[in-house]
């Protein structure tokens, strides 16, 4: 089943009637929501030519909102708000009722002149969008540092963290209430410079499930930092300071994520450097584990260690947990970016699927899958952790109006886990690239 859709207007798009949001108890009875964002701005090709290619006809940078993503009857909102899939998939959340979302925008809107990616304008701002009715609208927004990478909102839902480009405000954190924002705090990390070609030191902020602490993934140097965050009276946070101490994973560790009871952190280590062909030229990544200290300790107690490191996919860009932390998926963008007759093309892209063993930490395979899209960038369980949702850039040898989707896989566990593809597909705006489930 495909459900598809046509942009009415660039300003908002509401193309089903989307519920009020205002009661998360009604959404979560009917299955949920899934929130995705499109960035319409530019060709998977950007990364190896830097070219935007043309611009989309149909539709502006997009949120969609998928209410009872699973059902066959499922109302999809859209709205216009800026965002960019030049970076980790982590530029967007959501507030822990589904009434609130927050974008980064890591560069702004493509202006009409631009047709290469260093035209594009560098962004600083989150924003905050509240949904009602399926009327949408920007109710806040905070400036915080140029080119935000990734966004993560605490355990309470009153924080969020926010790493940036910018070595004023590398770590950034900014208080929430209803969906506005209070002061930001922002914080130095005191790296030394980026020694690619890219000005990036770090690329991914997540809250510790307990929500005490930040892991900061420093790419350039191959580390995880460990923060505390200490907030005042006032909910904004006065400082941090380190937890434990750093780890050394392997080469380029994009992106991360806590296993849902706290005691690993699991980086996704791409390869990428100047010194590989092309820099994204490794056609394996590594996944590295890491046991975390207790969450209290403090001095040498606090230690963290890797117990284990496992083959990872060719360009696994996301990663996610199922919510009882059994398994880990990642997406693998392969060769799907590259140009046409390059060496390093691919077909398709892949997924891949893990069972992590919570008492040793290790990663055990279970194979790869083939996915017919092209650089999925964004994936989220459901509730039970059955469902899959995978969100794809675009397909090959498509003109359709709505030219990504998400994709909606499943795990079957009867006998050797494995993922299998459903034929239920969801058509938003070209460009999907971050997804966060409710």
């Amino acid at each position: 089943m495909e459900t598809s859709m046509r942009r009415c207007s660039l300003a908002a798009i509401v193309l089903f009637l989307m519920p009020n949001l205002s009661s998360a108890q009604p959404a979560e009875s009917r299955g949920g929501i899934v929130f995705a964002l499109s960035d319409v701005d530019m060709v998977p090709t950007v990364y190896e030519t830097g070219d935007l290619g043309s611009p989309d006809p149909h539709n502006r940078d997009t949120l969609s909102i998928i209410t009872s993503p699973t059902e066959r009857s499922r109302p999809v909102a859209m709205t216009e708000v800026s965002n960019s899939t030049y970076g980790p998939p982590g530029a967007l959340d959501v507030s822990l009722d589904g009434q609130f979302v927050f974008v980064a925008e890591t560069f702004r809107q493509r202006s009409e002149r631009a047709t290469r990616l260093d035209e594009l304008q560098q962004g600083d701002t989150i924003r905050s969008l509240q949904f009602n009715g399926g009327h949408s609208a920007v109710v806040d927004s905070v400036r915080i540092g140029i080119q935000p990478q990734a966004i993560h909102l605490n355990p309470a839902g009153d924080l969020i963290a926010a790493i940036t480009a910018d070595a004023e405000h590398e770590l950034t954190f900014v208080p929430v209430r209803e969906g506005r924002f209070g002061q930001a705090s922002s914080f130095g990390l005191g790296l030394e410079p980026s020694t690619g070609f890219i000005p990036l030191k770090a690329t991914w902020v997540q809250w510790h499930p307990s929500g005490r602490y930040v892991g900061v993934n420093l790419v350039d140097r191959g580390q995880v930092a460990f923060y505390e965050v200490l907030r005042g009276e006032d909910g904004a946070v006065s400082a941090i300071r380190p937890w434990g101490n750093r780890i050394q994973t392997n080469k380029f560790p994009f992106v991360g994520r806590f296993s849902p009871d706290g005691r690993y952190y699991i980086t996704s280590d791409v390869q990428w450097g100047i010194d590989t062909a092309g820099f994204y030229g490794v056609q394996e990544g590594i996944l590295t584990t890491v046991r975390l200290a207790d969450v209290g300790t403090t001095g040498d107690a606090a230690r963290h260690t890797v117990p284990h490191i496992a083959l990872g996919g060719w360009g696994a860009e996301t990663i996610a947990f199922s919510p009882d932390g059994r398994f880990l998926v990642t997406s693998n963008l392969r060769g799907t970016g590259k140009p046409d007759g390059s060496r390093d093309w691919t077909e398709h892209a892949s997924l891949s699927l893990y069972q992590l063993d919570s008492e040793t930490g290790r990663l055990s395979p279970y194979g790869e899958w083939p996915l017919a899209g092209v650089l999925p960038q964004g994936l989220a369980f459901d509730r039970t952790g059955q469902k899959l949702f995978v969100g794809v850039n675009r397909y090959r040898h498509e003109e359709a109006p709505l030219g990504g989707a998400v994709e909606i896989w499943q795990i079957t566990t009867d006998g050797r886990p494995a993922l299998a593809p459903t034929s239920d597909r969801i058509r938003l705006p070209t460009g999907v690239h971050t997804i966060v489930a409710r």
